[in-house]
């Protein structure tokens, strides 16, 4: 099980360090200069990936 943990953890971490890049790109200036089409998918993205980190936490928390 604590192998199958720390890949749960190790996925968690290279998530948030993605979600944490994405969100700065959104809030930057070169973000705005990019076709509103992306903008909007990459916003969805963001979305999404929240949501899949929320989940990974819940499910370490309930294994500790």
């Amino acid at each position: 099980m604590s192998n199958f943990k720390e890949r749960l953890e190790l996925e968690t971490e290279q998530l948030e360090e993605r979600l944490s890049k994405l969100d700065d790109f959104i809030e930057s200036e070169k973000f705005k200069t990019i076709d509103p089409f992306q903008q909007l998918m990459l916003e969805i993205q963001l979305t999404a990936m929240v949501t899949y980190y929320t989940c990974l936490e819940a499910r370490l928390k309930q294994l500790n």
